[in-house]
């Protein structure tokens, strides 16, 4: 079971301060005392020392001064001759202290005097009995610390300030540690999300994180990422559909002015001659208007047949623009159309040679696609002589898969080679015949094709053209 954020974080600190507690608890009631006596030890050296220093037999009122230093840090003086005489006492009346704290105890004096400790019910005292010779007088010397329930406030005070300042630094440091673990999920998350925004969505956020809240907000990051890298997919495809269908429309677009430009050129050789043979009709006899409006029917009959190829075009485009597109193995399609071009074929005694490779599927429109591959063979049928040679390929290329259709005789100009694909032209070998075969057949292969994201072109081969046309490859499922 995963763990809560918000409780986690309670337990933590709660955890944490019952740690410094404890750890001021055991530093106060364990080492407090110590470094009492560490103080206290290294105090009462030092005003022995001190002593040591004066004129104890005759001492002044600057004398005096250095006991008040160390009365000042609560500690008590009594000071006595070999005879007992009162030398110094913090404490009045000085023959009773004196009696009190050395000659009753005179067995305990040294003259290199040990620090005592004597243990109390609340905390322990201090004392130091030492014997100082000066001038052939021995001194007993008593010094004593005040209880530590009486005084050691200032020391106390010492000693919390550096407790408090060991904790800080300690806490400091837990709290850095409980932070960086607190953080960790955050930043791993923060970093995704920097990914995420600069659009690098291979990298995901760890759903099994350590606390709950933290697997959640995974988890719709995750999701967030997801989304948008669809949203993404998505836009960018229609980037590429909306600019493909851009080109697409532009490449209409220029055959639709060339159609225009070649349909307005071809248009003013019949109304030119509509109109010169229309004067000549009311100068004409009567044998003569005969000719004149005969030529002028064969003028309008090609005119008839040009506008008619137009209207086909136009609809061929609105179709094709309606094309159902479905998964095709053009080796099937092609052996059903060479079965239609038996007859022609022996009508005209041709050598035909076909070559399908097998497994060329594509995806596009049967009807355009056996319409662009009939066109194709119309095409080579018409310019082939008597017992030529016609060759139908059928095979892949890299990505594409590429259908030719050759046929043996001249090749085309090539300033030709560019126009044969518009509308509404023709050959100059057709030229005579141009109306009855409006030269729409090259412009139809370009539009199927185009359409299906295809490309089509022509070579002149040494002894021949070659016509072809490749679709982009359907894989195999």
């Amino acid at each position: 079971m995963k763990k809560k954020f918000r409780g986690w974080l309670f337990l933590s600190q709660g955890i944490f301060l019952i740690m410094l507690s404890l750890c001021y608890m055991l530093l106060y009631f364990v080492f407090f005392p110590i470094y009492y006596n560490w103080l206290k030890d290294k105090q009462i050296s030092n005003a022995y020392l001190d002593i040591q220093d004066l004129d104890l037999g005759n001492m002044d009122e600057d004398d005096y001064s250095a006991f008040a230093i160390y009365e000042n840090e609560n500690f008590s003086f009594s000071i006595a001759d070999q005879d007992m005489n009162p030398i110094y006492t913090t404490k009045k009346p000085s023959e009773f202290y004196v009696n009190r704290n050395i000659a009753s105890k005179l067995d305990t004096f040294s003259r290199t005097p040990d620090i005592i400790h004597r243990d109390s019910k609340l905390r322990e005292a201090t004392k130091l009995r030492g014997i100082v010779t000066q001038k052939g007088i021995d001194y007993y010397i008593v010094i004593k610390d005040t209880p530590i329930r009486d005084s050691g406030g200032g020391i106390m005070a010492q000693f919390l300030f550096g407790v408090i300042a060991v904790l800080l630094l300690f806490g400091f440091f837990a709290v850095w540690k409980i932070s960086r673990r607190f953080s960790k999920p955050i930043e791993h998350l923060a970093l995704v999300a920097g990914k995420i925004s600069a659009k690098d969505f291979n990298t995901r956020a760890d759903e099994n994180a350590e606390y709950e809240e933290a697997s959640q907000l995974a988890k719709c990051l995750n999701q967030i990422a997801d989304q948008l890298q669809q949203s993404l997919g998505q836009i960018e495809g229609n980037r590429k559909q909306f600019i493909q269908q851009n080109v697409q429309q532009e490449r209409r677009d220029k055959l639709q002015k060339d159609f225009i430009a070649n349909i307005s050129h071809e248009l003013k050789t019949p109304l030119a001659v509509i109109s010169s043979q229309t004067e000549m009709i009311a100068y004409a006899g009567e044998d003569d208007r005969e000719y004149y409006l005969s030529s002028i029917q064969e003028e309008i009959a090609k005119i008839s047949n040009m506008v008619s190829g137009l209207l086909n075009m136009s609809t061929i485009d609105r179709q094709m623009e309606n094309m159902m597109e479905k998964t095709l193995d053009m080796k099937d399609v092609l052996e059903y159309i060479i079965m239609k071009y038996d007859g022609l074929i022996k009508k005209k005694m041709l050598h035909m040679d076909v070559f399908l490779e097998e497994g060329c599927l594509v995806c596009g429109d049967r009807e355009y696609i056996e319409q662009a591959v009939n066109n194709y063979m119309m095409n080579a049928f018409e310019h082939t002589e008597m017992g030529g040679h016609i060759r139908l390929t059928l095979k892949k290329q890299k990505s594409d898969i590429r259908v030719g259709v050759y046929n043996s005789g001249q090749p085309i100009p090539q300033k030709e080679l560019d126009q044969i694909w518009n509308g509404f032209f023709t050959t100059k070998k057709k030229e005579a015949d141009a109306f009855s075969h409006v030269g729409l057949g090259l412009y139809i292969v370009q539009s199927v094709i185009t359409m299906q994201n295809g490309e089509c072109g022509v070579d002149n081969l040494p002894d021949g053209v070659e016509f072809w046309f490749t679709l982009p490859e359907k894989a195999q499922e």
